[in-house]
């Protein structure tokens, strides 16, 4: 039985290459990269290696690598990967460089905030389904909280019960379903009806990606509480949240329109560039309101950005605010670069990938930039990459393509504006959403 406070920790060893002797520890969800370039978590000089050479993403005790498109390959226990979940005791090759995975239990927890971590808990009782009651294997990775008592009753869906959630609409108590409005990476949409007062709403799902404890469910619904005091006019309004049939749900602010995403797409590169620095404008408002109490969304994007109807015209509201971010560093997303990226890194700051813990309010502001942009041209900052290549290593080697070059009639100023928000080092952006909304006053 795991001990009350203590963490599985993913422990990377540099066993052979320049950097040997080089240990690298993770107790949480993490990411993990190593080229030649500086900007890197591990920077070794090999002219053997690519500047960005292999990613490894790591929710302990999980951890997945992906090569970065490497000229010379990466190679798990001496076979040549693209992907590869790790275990203990694997080998990672690349150039003159050896690595080896560690997953061991850590120490004692330091005071302080609890954080999340996936803990293999070996159980007295049977784990049953939630759903079937079949039983579960006994090598279930348990996601728990740093300090939870390990007794934490344990909520897991097997992976049928779990397809059959996210097919059907799940009964919320108190709302009645209507049809669905989308799906994503991050659950499902619903609209649906609040049966007493019959009240519109926007009902999310979402289900944890593995087994978790009692404790670490109530720690993401506290910081959820928390995110959802933001009242703002450009920010979806969140009225309740709860937990059913294994499915976090989430009530929102009905917003009848479409999204930015749909907005884009009516008429390819064509968008009024004045319409459109008006939304850009309203999305830096909401993000001013949430920068100033201390949150940062981490995931703005077309497809987030929800845009109604009012007497006055087109209101942009920013929608599932601090969700990502909650989700995953409570350790319930999984291994998120495993999934469906290719609708987020398009938007995502550079920084965010290499500092993976620690994304300061910059981090919105290129999002922002890049989600105008899109408006305008109808097409991501980066060209696709040729032959199907890695998006991860196109963030963090490629420099945006000029607006200009996408759409010529864009105004010469508001180009510079888009282009100082899409610089790769935060502090040549604008310091804060006041500003760069201030910027594109002018524009609108």
């Amino acid at each position: 039985m795991i001990s009350r406070n203590s963490t599985t920790r993913v422990i990377l060893e540099v066993v052979k290459g320049p950097r040997s002797g080089r240990t690298f520890v993770f107790d949480r969800h993490d990411t993990f990269i190593v080229g030649r370039s500086q900007f890197v978590h591990c920077p070794i000089n090999d002219p053997a290696l690519s500047r960005d050479h292999f990613l490894i993403e790591i929710n302990p005790p999980q951890c997945e690598l992906r090569d970065l498109d490497s000229t010379n390959g990466t190679f798990v226990n001496s076979t040549r990967i693209d992907r590869a979940r790790l275990a203990s005791g694997d080998l990672i090759a690349a150039g003159q460089s050896v690595f080896r995975v560690l997953v061991e239990p850590g120490q004692a927890a330091k005071k302080g905030p609890a954080p999340s971590s996936s803990v293999a808990i070996p159980a007295r009782d049977p784990i049953l389904c939630a759903g079937c009651r079949s039983p579960a294997p006994l090598n279930l990775t348990i996601n728990n909280v740093v300090g939870a008592n390990p007794h934490e009753p344990i909520e897991w869906w097997c992976s049928a019960c779990r397809t059959e959630a996210a097919a059907l609409p799940q009964p919320v108590p108190h709302y009645s379903t209507i049809r669905e409005l989308g799906r994503g990476a991050m659950g499902v949409v619903y609209q649906a009806r609040h049966n007493s007062s019959g009240r519109m709403v926007a009902l999310k799902l979402i289900t944890p990606e593995v087994a978790t404890t009692r404790a670490a469910i109530e720690r993401f619904q506290r910081e959820m509480s928390v995110i959802s005091q933001l009242r703002h006019p450009n920010i979806v309004e969140w009225y309740e949240q709860g937990m059913s049939r294994g499915q976090f749900w989430f009530a929102m602010e009905y917003v009848s329109g479409s999204n930015l995403e749909a907005l884009a797409k009516m008429d390819p590169g064509r968008y009024p560039t004045d319409q459109a620095c008006r939304l850009a404008c309203q999305i830096l408002k909401g993000l001013e309101h949430a920068h100033n109490g201390g949150f940062v969304h981490r995931d703005i994007k077309p497809e987030n950005i929800l845009i109604g109807q009012t007497n006055e015209g087109s209101v942009a509201k920013i929608s599932d605010f601090g969700l990502a971010k909650s989700f995953r560093s409570v350790g319930l997303s999984g291994l998120t670069f495993s999934g469906e990226m290719r609708g987020t890194i398009p938007f995502m700051p550079p920084e965010q990938m290499t500092d993976f813990k620690t994304v300061r309010p910059q981090a919105d502001l290129y999002a922002t930039a890049a989600t105008l942009y899109y408006l305008l041209t109808s097409q991501y900052i980066y060209d696709e990459p040729e032959g199907g290549g890695d998006l991860i290593k196109m963030l963090l080697e490629e420099h945006p393509v000029p607006i200009l070059e996408r759409r010529n009639d864009v105004p010469p100023g508001l180009a510079a504006v888009v282009g100082r928000c899409l610089a790769r080092d935060p502090d040549e952006r604008f310091p804060d959403a006041t500003s760069m909304r201030r910027a594109l006053k002018p524009f609108c």
